[in-house]
């Protein structure tokens, strides 16, 4: 998953939100040092995304854009969940999705202080340029699958991604629809074990 989703799994807890931002980044010899919720942020991001990787709908989405995509299927995959979570938003939410993200943006800039310089320039760069909004429209993914195909090491296609991705809307809206709400449940039950041993420390 991407970032838009993987900021809505946090279901607006302030720890989670940061640790979940910061799942890709972080090593485990640093899990350490974080508060607990924010630690446990970083576990649900890895939660999230192997329960992705093992999701039966997700490898039916990756094979569908196996043709056309190659190796790199998978990452186009995560990319357009977030197109379609941004579409299919007022199912998962009331807010308007632009009123929604004020919330993590504002809760990224004020825990700071546990980012790198580096992790902390790019969160800058996703506030300021609106990331989380981006994924509404072709055009704005468009731009996402620009910068990474000057990025990546081997030959791809992303450059076409949009095109190919607009062709194949309905059937991977049809994957997204069967399995995310099942990773919403997933997330739900890995919060509820997070809460349950924070209690039983407490005692």
């Amino acid at each position: 998953m991407n970032f838009l989703a993987h900021t809505y799994l946090s279901f607006e807890s302030p720890g989670l939100i940061v640790g979940n931002y910061l799942g890709d980044f972080i090593r485990n010899k640093d899990l350490a040092v974080l508060p607990v919720d924010i630690k446990n942020g970083v576990l649900l991001h890895r939660a999230i995304d192997s329960y992705t990787d093992r999701h039966e709908m997700v490898k039916k989405g990756t094979s569908l854009l196996h043709n056309s995509m190659g190796k790199y299927a998978p990452v186009v995959l995560d990319i357009y969940f977030d197109f379609l979570l941004s579409k299919r938003w007022s199912d998962f939410n009331d807010d308007a999705l632009s009123d929604y993200c004020l919330l993590p943006y504002r809760v990224l800039m004020a825990h700071e202080k546990f980012m790198s310089e580096r992790i902390a320039n790019r969160m800058n760069r996703m506030v300021a340029d609106r990331w989380l909004e981006n994924y509404q429209s072709y055009e704005g993914i468009a731009r996402v699958f620009r910068f990474l195909a000057k990025r990546v090491r081997f030959k791809s296609n992303l450059i076409n991604a949009p095109h190919i991705l607009k062709e194949m809307e309905a059937p991977l809206e049809e994957v997204f629809m069967v399995f995310f709400p099942d990773l919403i449940s997933h997330c739900q039950e890995k919060i509820d074990e997070f809460n349950s041993s924070s209690e039983k420390e407490a005692r």
